[in-house]
């Protein structure tokens, strides 16, 4: 019975025939359409982005699906959230049965192993874990999920998600099935036989697991009948997984439900274990056991596809079936079992392949009947051709909250001019210095104030920052400029260092910033120094893995949002040449979400030359390329040399030369105990104008992200102090406006400044 709606068939706009309003959510458009139901995307209270599964009417009149139905939306509300796509709210009994779950981004394990190849090394282990982990809290709700495959698990941007609950039940239930149901190539032989406990669930990890390390289930492709034969009867085929892993998968194969680990010694075993990197070989199949479509494949690599052809379609992504029990000596009831495997719209729009770097599948975790479905940005059906490369249609969805349609990058539009704020700072004091006659000091203030700089967000109630937003957009709209903002809000900021007190006031505020963008053009820099400088990380231990999580999980957060606007582009923070670690900022940026973005920033809180600063984040996007498509890629220069220009997914940047104009400080030896070259360094100018004809295919902008003219703190560069002995003075406290710095640099310029007059 197929329980699944198909993506390829989705229409990309409301019909006439379509609801407006579902449960006090606004429907966008319709995302597809299957034998269960119809999906939409719906803007959800507080405007965020819901999936929402309508029930035919039909099958809404059949008590006996309404049962099912219920049954299925009560057990996903008792699983752990952070384990799976949660329900927000259902109404099962209602004239209209529907469901409502939160939106997961991020491809299906399927997807990603199709399309970028096996796993191996510290990925492997990592989902090893996360999947053990989220099992555990399945089963501690008191579920078996049986039905535990690859595209059952949702790589989102914190961590593997299990969804699909249509055929699980409680652990505790004395009711024994009547028939098997499940995915062959990845049922317990118990299972297939027409009962399950958590060790079933483990034996299904077991197999993703190997599905995970080869692209191929344990026990082969081809007819239902004759996986579920090789389950019961033959071993599996097994990558060379050696140490902790390579036992644990063992181990979970196991035929005996008894003598597989549980899921609590899965995750003590990984936690307490070293674990080997996966050879590229494979065990060597049985005999008879493993169709010829089971060819070994090189870890990273994706499965070889003849030219002109389809990629394989696995055994996981086949329909769930049902299937007979087997007789009293476990051989299947059917004949041909035992014959082995021969069988809202922005202003200005662009080709979808041209607005984001996105992974190639998205998915959204959907309730129907019988079963909690993935509806995936790219088919993996029979007859569906997989789009390996540009912007997935659903990874487009996953962002909107303001709009129907993709929107623009307003950086890659022709012409663009960016905004000036009014009052500034340097333009208050240049009329200062004018009424003290200080003519030429007020001229370069005034040129400086009149190059357009980002609008700081940071801090401040919500309803302040939507209000302040608006009207900068506002204004800006109407000169037909762009205006740029930097957000400096999230919880312990740099290195907790104020900030928004929590992740739920930090989103709200975030939301609030959206609000006030709305559909006009803008571009956004998100937190400086939020992954630079992580909570958790060798810069900032405090706090732990868990402070880190959460960064990842604000960040993306704010990226899913931000990206959602008609015309609004989101960057997030990059660091700069030299720190911190090359491969260490690039693996962050794809924690972080930046799969979604428009890409990343450098240099906002140095000094770094611009040549030097195009060249490093040209690198590091090659680099944040090679690791999302694997966490184990080589980010070496020869490795990184081998990456056109012209690569499907590379991340585009920027690179901020508010203060650069003369390069980095470099204090005379010996002077200072610790020099800190990164705190008010004396002599400094500004540098490059903005501009978005940087003349880089991947570099969007030069902008001035920071402003020359504020303390970097009262730095005493080792010495007792107050003073900073490179001023002789008592220097400002950070974030505070100094005039004789924001003079020095308008002064050092580089290209100069064209004074202006009164």
């Amino acid at each position: 019975m197929a329980h699944g709606t198909k993506h390829g068939d989705a229409v990309d706009r409301r019909t006439g025939d379509d609801p407006r309003w579902v449960g006090g959510h606004r429907i966008i458009r319709r995302l597809g359409e299957g034998g269960m139901g119809i999906v939409y995307l719906a803007e959800g209270r507080g405007r965020r982005l819901v999936a929402i599964k309508v029930i035919h009417r039909h099958l809404a009149g059949d008590p006996e699906f309404r049962r099912r139905f219920r049954r299925e939306v009560a057990t996903a509300r008792r699983v752990a959230r952070f384990s799976t796509a949660p329900v927000l709210e259902a109404d099962v009994d209602g004239e209209t049965a529907y469901v409502v779950t939160e939106y997961v981004p991020g491809p299906t394990l399927y997807r990603a192993v199709m399309e970028r190849g096996p796993m191996s090394g510290s990925e492997l282990e990592g989902l090893a874990m996360s999947t053990a982990v989220a099992l555990g809290a399945i089963h501690a709700s008191g579920v078996v999920h049986r039905d535990l495959k690859p595209s059952n698990v949702l790589l989102s941007p914190v961590g593997p998600k299990v969804i699909d609950f249509g055929l699980a039940f409680s652990a505790d239930s004395t009711t024994l099935s009547v028939t098997a149901m499940g995915t062959p190539a990845y049922m317990s032989p118990e299972q297939a036989r027409g009962s399950a406990t958590p060790a079933s669930d483990v034996f299904s990890w077991g197999g993703v697991m190997v599905f995970a390390a080869c692209g191929q289930p344990p026990f082969g492709t081809g007819a239902g009948h004759g996986v579920l034969y090789r389950v019961i009867h033959d071993d599996p085929v097994i990558p060379r997984l050696d140490g902790v892993l390579g036992d644990l998968v063992r181990r979970a194969l196991n035929k005996d439900p008894t003598a597989r680990p549980t899921t609590a010694e899965i995750v003590d075993a990984l936690a307490g274990g070293a674990t080997e990197r996966l050879s590229p070989a494979l065990v060597p199949p049985r005999a008879g056991n493993t169709p010829s479509a089971f060819v070994p494949t090189r870890a990273g690599s994706p499965p070889p596809v003849a030219r002109g052809t389809e990629p394989p379609r696995a055994p996981s992504e086949a329909p769930q079936i049902k299937i007979p029990r087997a007789d009293s000596k476990g051989q299947p009831t059917t004949p041909e079992a035992g014959r082995g495997a021969a069988s809202g719209k922005g202003r200005r729009r662009r080709p979808a392949t041209s607005r984001r770097w996105v992974w190639a599948g998205a998915a959204l975790a959907l309730v129907t009947a019988g079963t909690v479905v993935t509806i995936q940005a790219t088919a993996d059906r029979a007859g569906q051709p997989m789009r390996t490369s540009g912007t997935s249609a659903v990874a487009e969805d996953a962002g909107t909250r303001w709009r129907k349609l993709p929107g623009e990058n307003p950086l890659r539009a022709d012409g663009v001019r960016f905004y000036t704020q009014p009052d500034t700072e340097a333009a208050r004091q240049a009329k200062t210095w004018s009424a003290q006659g200080r003519t030429a000091d007020a001229a370069l203030m005034r040129a400086m104030s009149e190059v357009p700089q980002a609008i700081w967000l940071a801090g401040g109630s919500p309803a302040d920052v939507t209000r302040t937003v608006r009207e900068t957009v506002t204004q800006a709209d109407r000169q037909r400029t762009v205006p740029v903002f930097v957000t400096n809000n999230i919880p312990g900021r740099d290195c907790w260092n104020g900030g928004a007190p929590d992740t739920e006031s930090y989103r709200a505020w975030i939301d609030a910033v959206a609000e006030g963008i709305g559909n006009r053009p803008a571009v956004v820099a998100l937190e400086p120094s939020g992954l630079a400088r992580i909570p958790g990380g060798p810069e900032c231990p405090r706090g732990g893995e868990a402070a880190a999580v959460q960064r990842y999980g604000d960040l993306s957060y704010a990226v899913e949002t931000l990206t959602g606007l008609a015309d609004t582009a989101v960057y997030l923070d990059g660091g700069l040449a030299g720190w911190p670690g090359f491969t260490q900022i690039a693996d962050r940026l794809v924690n972080a979400g930046a799969a979604r973005a428009d890409g990343f920033y450098v240099n906002i809180v140095g000094y770094r030359p611009t040549d030097r600063s195009l060249a490093y984040a040209a690198k590091l996007s090659r680099c944040v390329h090679l690791r999302t498509v694997s966490r184990t890629a080589s980010c070496a220069d020869a490795a990184l040399a081998a990456v056109p220009d012209d690569a499907p997914g590379l991340p585009h940047f920027i690179v901020d030369t508010s203060r650069n104009g003369t390069g980095e400080w470099q204090p005379p030896a010996g002077r200072f105990p610790a020099p800190d070259e990164w705190c008010n360094p004396p002599g400094r100018g500004t540098g490059a104008r903005p501009t978005a004809g940087t003349g880089r295919p991947l570099a969007d902008a030069l902008l001035w992200l920071n402003s020359p003219g504020f303390s970097n703190g009262q730095c005493t560069r080792g010495t007792p102090g107050p003073a900073d002995p490179a001023y002789g003075i008592v220097t400002p406290a950070a974030g505070q406006w100094w005039p004789d710095q924001a003079l020095e640099r308008a002064r050092n310029a580089a290209p100069p400044l064209t004074p202006a007059t009164p």
